[in-house]
C-alpha cells in the first residue's frame, strides 16, 4: 500500500477503515453539523484514497486525496562510499520528482539521513527485509551491486528485498546498477528469477553483458553521476590519488575481511615520478570509507609532503587536479566529467569498461602495472558529456504507472 509516514495511510494494508473528524474541518458539512463527523475511508489504489461521510442527510461529500507510493531503494548507502552517496543523491532527486517517496536502505541510516535531508531510511539487513513488505515498490541499485566475488552472502543480501516485493507482486526495477561478471550458476538463478520481467538499467556493456547471460533484457543509460552539475575543471594542478584494496579471493569470509592492497613501495615510486611529470600537490582521497582511509595513509607515511584530503572534499579534490590516478569507478568518472585527465587501473572490470565507452577513449588511460605509471602522461581531452539513452527516464515512468494505475 501507499505510506504516509511511518505506518502508511490511516493504518497499514486496511481496506476500510473509520476516521473522526471536528465539525468545520478538512470536510464541511452541508447541512446542521453533527458534534462529529464519522468517514468511512475506502482504499481505491496506492495513490488515491476516498473520504466519504456519515453526517445527517445532504452533508455527504468525497475527497480525493492523494499519496505519494514509497520506494525502497537498495543501494549501499551508509558505507562511506562517496561515489554510492552521489549515486543515491541522483536517484531520489528523480523519484521524487516522478512523485514516488524513496526508503533508502542504508548500512549507516544515521550518516544516510543526514547526507541526504533526513531522506527516509531503512537499516540494511532485518528493518530492510521488514520494510519491503510495506513499501510500494523496490529498486535494485543504484550502484555495482551485482557480483558475487566479495562473498557468497552479499547478492542474497541485495536481492532479498526485491524477492519479497515480487511475493507481494508489487512492482520492482533495476536502476543505475553495476554488474561484475558473475562466478556462480546460483547467482545467476537468484537474479534472473529476482528481476525478469522488469525493467533493468545498467551503466554499461559490461553490466549489460552480466545480465543477458542472467537471461534477462537490460537497457543501456548513463551512470547517474553524469546527472550532476560538473563544473569544468580550470587550469588544475598537481595530483589525486584515489586508491584503495580490492577483497582478494575467497567464499563464506566477507570481502572487507580479505582485502589485498598493491605494495606500498611500488606505488609510491610510480607517484613520485608522475609528480616530477606533473608537478603540483600530492592530494590522497578515500573513495571507499575506511578501507582507502588506512590505504592513503599507508602511502601518505611514504610520500613526503602528500595531503591527506577530508572525504567531504574528496569531489573537490578530483575536479581541481591535473591529473586523477585511481582505482576507483566514481573517481574517475567525476574527473572525466570535469575534464581532468584519469590514470586508471584497469585490473578492476568497471574501470575497464569506463575507459572503452565510445568518446571516453582520450580521456581515460588504463594502466596494468605500476611500472607504466610515469611513463603515461595523459593530455587534457576537455571535459566529457555523453548523451542519456532515456532508459533511466522509462524505468522511472513505469514505475511510477505501476504504483499508481489509471483508474486508480
Amino acid at each position: 500500500m501507499c505510506g504516509y509516514g511511518g505506518a502508511g495511510l490511516f493504518g497499514q494494508g486496511a481496506a476500510l477503515a473509520a476516521v473522526n473528524f471536528s465539525p468545520g474541518g478538512l470536510i464541511g458539512s452541508g447541512g446542521a453539523a453533527s458534534p462529529l463527523h464519522r468517514f468511512a475511508v475506502r482504499r481505491r489504489g496506492p495513490c488515491v484514497a476516498s473520504l466519504a461521510t456519515t453526517a445527517p442527510a445532504g452533508a455527504a461529500t468525497v475527497l480525493r486525496v492523494t499519496v505519494r507510493p514509497r520506494v525502497l531503494v537498495c543501494g549501499w548507502s551508509g558505507a562511506g562510499n562517496v561515489g554510492d552517496e552521489l549515486l543515491t543523491e541522483v536517484l531520489s532527486t528523480r523519484l521524487r520528482s516522478a512523485g514516488l517517496d524513496p526508503v533508502i536502505r542504508s548500512v549507516s541510516p544515521n550518516a544516510t539521513a543526514a547526507a541526504h535531508g533526513g531522506v527516509a531510511v531503512a537499516q540494511r539487513g532485518f528493518a530492510s527485509v521488514r520494510a519491503a513488505f510495506t513499501v510500494d515498490a523496490v529498486v535494485l541499485g543504484p550502484g555495482g551491486i551485482v557480483q558475487d566475488h566479495s562473498s557468497v552472502w552479499s547478492l542474497p543480501a541485495h536481492l532479498a528485498p526485491v524477492v519479497i516485493a515480487r511475493l507481494r507482486r508489487r512492482p520492482v526495477a533495476g536502476l543505475g546498477l553495476g554488474a561484475d561478471p558473475l562466478r556462480r550458476s546460483l547467482s545467476r538463478w537468484l537474479v534472473r528469477r529476482a528481476l525478469v520481467g522488469a525493467p533493468i538499467v545498467v551503466r554499461d556493456e559490461l553490466s549489460a553483458a552480466v545480465m543477458r547471460d542472467a537471461g534477462l533484457h537490460p537497457e543501456i543509460d548513463l551512470d547517474l553521476v553524469w546527472e550532476l552539475d560538473h563544473p569544468e575543471s580550470g587550469a588544475g594542478e598537481g595530483l589525486t590519488v584515489a586508491l584503495g584494496p580490492v577483497a582478494g579471493a575467497g567464499l563464506w569470509r566477507p570481502g572487507r575481511r580479505r582485502l589485498v592492497s598493491d605494495d606500498t613501495v611500488s606505488v609510491v615510486a610510480a607517484l613520485e615520478r608522475l609528480r616530477d611529470a606533473v608537478g603540483g600537490p600530492v592530494r590522497l582521497v578515500a573513495f571507499r570509507g575506511a578501507r582507502d582511509v588506512r590505504f592513503a595513509r599507508s602511502i601518505a607515511a611514504a610520500l613526503p609532503n602528500a595531503e591527506l584530503v577530508d572525504a567531504g572534499e574528496a569531489v573537490s579534490a578530483v575536479r581541481d587536479a591535473a591529473v586523477v590516478v585511481t582505482s576507483r569507478y566514481h573517481a574517475a568518472l567525476l574527473a572525466v566529467a570535469a575534464g581532468v585527465s584519469v590514470l586508471a587501473d584497469i585490473r578492476q572490470a568497471k574501470l575497464a569498461s569506463l575507459a572503452a565507452n565510445d568518446g571516453l577513449e582520450s580521456h581515460v588511460i588504463g594502466f596494468v602495472s605500476w611500472d607504466e605509471v610515469g611513463a603515461l602522461l595523459p593530455s587534457p581531452a576537455g571535459p566529457a558529456r555523453p548523451s542519456s539513452s532515456g532508459a533511466t527516464d522509462t524505468a522511472i515512468k513505469h514505475l511510477v504507472s505501476a504504483c499508481c494505475p489509471k483508474g486508480a
